[in-house]
């Protein structure tokens, strides 16, 4: 799908020397690393969900995930468990499709059946 690198089109370097610096893991990248300094976590790593039992506390400069939150069983708890493998001061960047936009108002989403959770910023639901 290469969505780190559709991503990184609209990203310019202050981005990535704000956010992507140090060591980061991108989480759910496959063979598309949002960084060169990035590590890897996709499904043959382990469970995204429970990321915090793969890595110490504070291992990571940077935690980047790309259309993934949206697949996990739930996305609020697997939160609770990235943000450990941050180092304090350090980022969780995120990027999820918005409902309009990707599954344009339909749910369950007729365009990828794995995805479990959508995300809107603008509906009371």
């Amino acid at each position: 799908m290469k969505e780190a690198s559709k991503t990184n089109l609209y990203r310019d370097a202050a981005f990535f020397e704000k956010y992507l610096t140090g060591k980061v893991l991108d989480i759910g990248a496959g063979n598309d690393l949002v960084c060169p300094n990035a590590v890897g976590f996709d499904t043959e790593d382990g469970d995204a969900n429970h990321l915090n039992q793969y890595f110490p506390e504070g291992s990571f400069e940077a935690v980047h995930s790309s259309h993934c939150l949206e697949h996990m069983t739930d996305p609020v708890q697997a939160l609770h468990n990235w943000w450990p493998v941050v180092k304090p001061g350090g980022y969780l960047v995120l990027v999820v499709p918005d409902e309009d936009l990707y599954e344009q108002g339909i749910w369950p989403s007729v365009f990828n059946h794995d995805h479990k959770f959508t995300f809107r910023l603008d509906k009371p639901d």
